[in-house]
Formats: C-alpha cells, structure tokens, sequence
C-alpha cells in the first residue's frame, strides 16, 4: 500500500472563512427579535433547502404551520427503522427524534423546528450553536438568514458588497459559497430522511467475515459515509456523517484531475502529523489500487481526512479528490478502524440488500471453487496447480512476478514453503465490475510468528478465474 507525504489538496476558500463570522456580527448590530413572517422564511432560501429533502422539490407552505410536502418517496427509498411507509419526508423530517449533543444534530434541530413552523426555537437553537461552533459556515448561514429576516431587510441575504473592480468576481464567489451551503444543508436533511432501510446491508459487504471487525461504505451522491462494525450477530451500522467529496465529482482517473474514485480501497497507517493541513486524523487509501493500475488510471495522496483548523466542515464538491470529515467525526473514525484490514467502498449510490435476502442468495460458485482450489493448492504445496492461477508478466511486488512466482513455486516443489493455515478475511466484488473480486487474506506458518497480511486481486474471462495481483500488504 502506498503511504507517501501527499501533495497539499482540498483547499479552503479565503473568502468563506471571512464570510463565517459575519452573522455574528450582524447580529449584535441588529438586535432584532421576534418571529419571522412565512414569505420571509422563503425568500431567503430556507424554503428551497426544507423543500428539497428526498432530492425532490416540493413546495413549503410556512403559513400552515409546516412543510405541506406531500410528494411521496418511491418504494425503493429507505425509511426510518420507526417510520410508517406512508410517511411523508416532511413528516419523518418533523418527527424524527435527533441527538442534539453533535453540531450537526443541532443544526438539523434549527431546520426540524422551522419545519414545524417554531421559528423563535429554531432562532434559538442556530444561535446556540454558532456560538458553540462558529467555524460552522451553514451553522453561521442559517444564523444570519434568520438575523436577517428578523431585521426586516431579508433581501440582504442575496446582495454581496461593492468592493470596486473586484465586485465581480467577489459576487461570483459570494453567491458559489452560498449554494454550497445550501447543496450541503439538503444533503444533510436528506440523510436523516432517506435512512438506510431497516436489517439492510450494502450489497458489497455481504461476504464479510467476522474477522473483519469494520468496514466504511462512502455513498458520493449523497454525501455521506456509513461505518459498519462487525460482530457476532453479523454487521450493523455504527454510524455515519457528513463528507465532502472531489470538485469534479468522481470517477479519478488522473493526477490533478479534481475526482474522487470509485471503488474499494483499504486504509493505510494513520496519519496524525500533517494536522495543520488534513486536521485531526487522515487515513491513506492504497489508491491506484492493482486493479486501477490494470486499468490506466493514476494520482497518488487520496485520503480520509478531517477539515484544517478555522473550518468546520465544507461543501459537499470542494476536495482535491480526498474524502473530507469534520474533525470530531474523523477522529472517531481514525480511533477506531484497523490500518490495512478495514475496507472502504466508494460508490455513486449505495445498493441496501435485506440481509435475510442476502442470507439465500446463491454464490458466486464458479469463484468459490477457483477460491477453494488455490487455497488446497497453496496449503498442499502443489506447485503444478498453482502456476495455473496466476496471470503472466504482471509487476509491482507481487508473488505473481515472473520471476518470484518461479521461485517460490520451485522451493514449494520441495516443500520449502509450507503453511499452516490460510484465513480470509473478506472477498469483495469491484463495485461496477463482479468479475473482479479483492480477496485479503492471513497467512500463518507452522513455525510461529506473526501472520502475514495478503491481498490478491482476481478476475474472470469466460468463465475462469485467476490471480492478477498476489502480495503482502505493506
């Protein structure tokens, strides 16, 4: 796995940090209270933001006292473990009880209350919070939103100040600051309303082993990423947060080109001394992983990693590629995975299976048995067969090199490289491409020591399997 000093990515926006401590100011100014009338709220976009949950706009009648959103989410949408099917996102939105002890609970908590038409709560509610975080951009936008409304000249939300030559680009940038924090307050509504259904699992963790204690499943259209723990009775979701993903979206497949990639990578060493620059913990991805390499695809330095000092959290396209945290959550994150063991999936949308489905779904047989026959083959030291799984004239380490490949199974041939025990950990399909499958394995030898960590890369062609890539995991 690739573990270098990366290059400096996700930057942060100059003008969004001058412009984070702006309500505050404002609101000593003003020093306005009071309620806000309906037509107010939705002049300042809070209609558009409330609306949009489920990614499908509705209109928000402030004067019946809530969000009148009566569109319906299709069958396939996942609901609330506590909420009835016939539910509507404005009232899941309204009646879903929030842990306000995080900053983002307690954002959810202001939105929740203008939903419910209780707008001196929800007043109440963004003000505490900016003061607790006030490096919270959206926290500080919803604050001088509601400043502003109750001041009576909510039109100053959209207006950005004269600054000479300079107005335009500073307006430019004003109003693309804005709409990432609105994009960023839908994302995060529509993940407390698009729950993951209830005894669900993402399709790619089926075959996971209890020797896998955690796994991390990044859905990118809609901005979040889900913790998954391991245990005895199967995997559950720890829980999940908030993420910013690449400029340009996804799909990397070169150095500079601003995307964050899709597929399944594993986390490396934590990285804790580049605070200043990834925050409070960065974990390496082995992006190009072999099966990108296969493909042509490039970059280097994609992470999981907090947000640097001065920033809360940032839009949800503003990263060089990496998957971007707020601290807290990443901390937590960092604290618990395992370096080198714990999967990532990185995917455009996430496909949750019932696990008791999942349960009596058939195999993949065919991989299976190719599985089987090398793992017989390897504990047997059976030269001839093995040579038969592994793909020619491949480079960059693995025992599948041409020249290390002979010379392994030639000391095999002699019985000089006996093993003890073969355990895999996990065999995960590549998200777009089921032919291929990423198997991470530990190899235990009769003599003792400590096991060694392996990963193999395999892929089909009409009908049969064999080895790509087969190395230690560094």
């Amino acid at each position: 796995m690739k573990d270098t000093q990366p290059s400096p990515d996700c930057k942060a926006s100059a003008e969004a940090k001058a412009e984070r401590q702006e309500p505050l100011r404002a609101g000593a100014a003003l020093g306005m209270v009071g309620n806000v009338k309906p037509v107010v709220l939705a002049s300042l976009g809070l209609a558009a933001v409330l609306g949009t949950v489920g990614f499908v706009f509705a209109k928000v009648d402030f004067n019946a006292g809530a969000s009148n959103l009566s569109f319906p989410l299709p069958s396939s949408q996942p609901l609330p473990a506590h909420a009835s099917s016939k539910s509507s996102p404005a009232e899941r939105l309204i009646q879903t009880e929030i842990d306000g002890h995080t900053p983002e609970g307690q954002l959810i908590l202001a939105y929740q209350h203008l939903a419910r038409g209780n707008e001196t709560q929800a007043f109440s509610t963004a003000e505490q919070l900016v003061q607790r975080q006030p490096d919270f951009a959206l926290a500080q936008l919803l604050y001088g939103d509601l400043l502003l409304a109750r001041s009576g000249r909510p039109e100053a939300a959209t207006q950005v100040p004269q600054a000479g030559a300079a107005s335009g680009a500073a307006a430019v940038a004003a109003a693309s600051s804005i709409e990432g924090l609105r994009a960023e307050a839908k994302l995060r509504l529509a993940a407390l309303v698009e729950r993951p259904p209830h005894n669900a699992l993402p399709r790619q963790l089926l075959n996971l082993t209890p020797g896998v204690r955690h796994a991390v499943v990044v859905d990118t259209s809609h901005a979040r990423l889900y913790l998954f723990e391991n245990g005895a009775d199967g995997l559950k979701l720890l829980r999940d947060s908030y993420v910013s993903i690449g400029k340009l979206g996804t799909g990397k497949l070169q150095e500079g080109d601003q995307r964050t990639p899709l597929g399944i990578y594993h986390v490396g060493v934590r990285r804790d001394e580049a605070a200043a620059r990834y925050g409070a913990a960065a974990l390496p991805l082995n992006y190009p992983s072999e099966y990108d390499r296969v493909l042509g695809r490039g970059g280097s330095s994609i992470w999981l990693h907090g947000e640097r000092a001065g920033n809360y959290a940032r839009g949800p396209q503003s990263t060089d590629g990496c998957i971007v945290l707020s601290n807290d959550e990443m901390r937590s994150l960092a604290d618990i995975v395992a370096a080198r063991e714990t999967p990532v999936v990185i995917v455009e949308k996430i496909e949750w299976v019932d696990r008791k489905l999942a349960l009596k779904a058939p195999a993949d047989n065919g991989f299976e048995q190719a599985y089987q026959a090398w793992q017989q083959a390897r504990l047997s030291q059976d030269a001839v067969s093995l040579r038969g799984f592994y793909e020619p004239g491949l480079e960059r380490g693995s025992d599948s090199t041409a020249a290390r490949l002979d010379a392994n199974l030639a000391r095999m041939a002699k019985q000089e490289l006996p093993v003890q025990r073969l355990e895999r950990l996990s065999s995960l399909p590549w998200p777009d491409a089921p032919g291929v499958k990423i198997v991470t394995y530990r190899e235990l030898s009769p003599g003792g020591g400590a096991p060694k960590l392996k990963r193999q890369y395999w892929r089909e062609k009409d009908g049969h399997w064999t080895i790509f890539f087969d190395g230690l995991v560094s």
